[in-house]
């Protein structure tokens, strides 16, 4: 067993809060310092570190963890509980502003999913998003400082040294609204967990703390989800093979087979390597790709030429799995550089 798979079993027990069985604890009792580590290096890069502690934390007594490792989780557990429960007191209190001057926000991906994690404060977060209408945006504009214009038509800002983005859209989908299940709903989270997971592996990359995040959802809401809504979406936006490549990767690697048995009943799990290979490449969200370190921190005009880059590296991907969706995104990306050339 690698080093990968074993990352994998302790994610798994993290995410379900079920101990390791008698085969996985074999495999993780024979892990040396070293192997601890590298364990814990890329389980950073994943940024899936709590749920990795969430899992040593319930090894049985006789699994030897080094000590300096046991620390080293504990404190960098620590600083995540920390960092989290800072965010959602801000998030918190962001929508209760938004709320009372007669708004109607949506928390969107990490913000909404931690909620759905054996301990929710372990999900290291990113960015705190925010969706609202249309007719509701503006305002919203106006009462915030720090603002910049995003190039999809989002705000970003900051709230006590926290990112905050506000979208108008949702969905990570080109179709029309009607189309779509109503944001706030079930079956809208999963779709635009899904949706969101799919737009990353075809651009920049995307890490497995998205896919625990879909696993998450999908447990949480299995039993009363509408599987109809999603199919329709799944079938104006062409993306059927897409959500057939996640559901397998979720069975097979996360052992959450929830979404393969809602939207592929009776099917069989598909080839998950092309899908391992771009999230294993890159990290979370492909900053840890070669030379993405690097680009993160240059100017714009280089960010942007590495991201045409890597979505062109991964063209033959996208197209297979998401063609409509692709060719969207490529007319957004043309729009988007020559807008650029004419400011």
């Amino acid at each position: 067993m690698n080093g990968q798979e074993v990352l994998l079993l302790l994610l798994r027990s993290g995410l379900h809060g079920q101990p390791l069985q008698d085969g996985e604890l074999a495999a993780v009792s024979k892990l040396k310092e070293q192997h601890w580590r590298w364990l814990l290096n890329l389980a950073g890069r994943q940024t899936v570190t709590g749920l990795v502690y969430s899992a040593v934390e319930i090894l049985p007594a006789d699994v030897e963890v080094p000590p300096d490792i046991i620390m080293e989780l504990m404190a960098a557990n620590l600083a995540i509980e920390r960092d989290s429960s800072h965010k959602k007191d801000v998030s918190a209190r962001l929508c209760s502003s938004l709320q009372e001057a007669g708004l109607s926000p949506v928390l969107m991906k990490g913000s909404s999913v931690a909620e759905h994690y054996p301990h929710p404060l372990r999900r290291v977060s990113g960015d705190i998003d925010i969706c609202l209408p249309e007719e509701e945006a503006n305002k919203a504009f106006e009462m915030l400082s720090g603002q910049c214009s995003a190039p999809d038509g989002s705000l970003h800002c900051k709230i006590e040294g926290i990112d905050i983005d506000i979208h108008r859209r949702y969905f990570d989908l080109h179709i029309a609204q009607r189309l779509l299940p109503a944001p706030g709903s079930a079956e809208a989270e999963l779709l635009m967990l899904s949706s969101h997971i799919l737009k990353h592996a075809a651009g920049t990359g995307v890490g497995l703390r998205q896919f625990c995040d879909l696993a998450a959802a999908w447990k949480a809401h299995a039993g009363n989800i509408d599987a109809s809504l999603l199919r329709r979406a799944e079938r104006s936006s062409r993306i059927r093979r897409w959500d057939r490549l996640a559901a397998s990767f979720l069975a097979q690697k996360l052992d959450t087979p929830q979404m393969l048995e809602s939207l592929f009943p009776g099917q069989q799990a598909c080839d998950t390597e092309p899908l391992m290979k771009i999230v294993f490449e890159g990290g979370n969200f492909g900053h840890f790709a070669a030379n993405r370190g690097e680009v993160l921190g240059s100017g714009a005009a280089r960010r942007k030429r590495d991201t045409v880059s890597r979505f062109l590296h991964h063209l033959p991907f996208s197209l297979r799995y998401a063609p409509r969706e692709t060719l969207f995104t490529i007319r957004e990306l043309v729009r988007g550089n020559l807008k650029r050339r004419r400011g």
